[in-house]
């Protein structure tokens, strides 16, 4: 799985060039498909792209090239990310992306409509971006995971199936979230640790390779053929088992 966040205008050639190498070398299958494994190939490596923050150009840039090459994808959305104007954009980037610079994100409207394409879904990401990790008070987490659910599900008029955890390392997770993510719904729910996503896997707690759409193709078939792997789980196995066990 792969999990991309804001591509810039700058960026659109090398990501059209990063799609297109994938839709020659790998896979391409929707998160659905590879979590109920249907249609998988048994002989080139499956691989399912996922966007996170809810970026204006995820609609805009992102949607149309992915349209024309017949790519699936499912889209991370933040609810509180919606319809917003320029300077309410900035202070949400800052607040919850903890980012600084100029990012417009997607309206209702454009949710909708990237809903209602045959190729995309839309996920949960929390209302505000919320770090998982750091809430204790189940009246937040509800707010933030089960409440953002209900709005993009009326929004879209669709059930919502999968969860993305912002920030996306084993430090934003916590068992009382991962309860709450489980009671809203959600039949799997990403971190962005490197690794493979196996029936062995906790499926709430499934990998991602996080990737630019600027980094070079070498560095992206390392990361997919597992390169990061290793490194990730040293750095997250004891709370990932921690996790696993609660």
């Amino acid at each position: 799985m792969i999990a991309l966040h804001d591509v810039p205008e700058r960026d659109k050639d090398s990501f059209v060039e990063k799609v297109r190498w994938l839709t020659r070398s790998h896979r391409l299958v929707s998160l659905a498909d590879a979590h109920h494994r249907f249609g998988l190939d048994d002989r080139r490596l499956n691989v399912a792209l996922t966007f996170d923050d809810g970026f204006a150009e995820h609609a805009t840039l992102v949607a149309p090239v992915l349209d024309d090459l017949n790519v699936p994808a499912t889209f991370f959305v933040p609810s509180g990310s919606l319809d917003l104007s320029e300077d309410d954009a900035a202070r949400f980037a800052k607040s919850g992306l903890r980012r600084r610079g100029s990012f417009r994100f997607m309206s209702g409207q454009q949710v909708k409509e990237l809903a209602g394409h045959p190729l995309f879904e839309i996920g949960g990401h929390t209302r505000s971006h919320a770090d998982l990790g750091s809430i204790g008070d189940e009246g937040e987490l509800d707010a933030e995971i089960v409440r953002d659910k209900a709005a993009l599900e009326e929004l879209i008029g669709a059930p919502l199936e999968r969860f993305a955890f912002p920030f996306g390392e084993s430090t934003h997770v916590s068992a009382r979230a991962l309860r709450t993510i489980e009671g809203a719904g959600y039949e799997a729910a990403f971190t962005i640790i490197p690794g493979f996503w196996s029936r062995r896997q906790n499926s709430l707690l499934a990998r991602r390779d996080c990737l630019s759409p600027a980094a070079e193709e070498k560095v992206w078939d390392c990361s997919l053929r597992g390169g990061a792997d290793a490194i990730g789980w040293i750095k997250h196995r004891r709370r990932l088992r921690a996790l696993d066990a609660s």
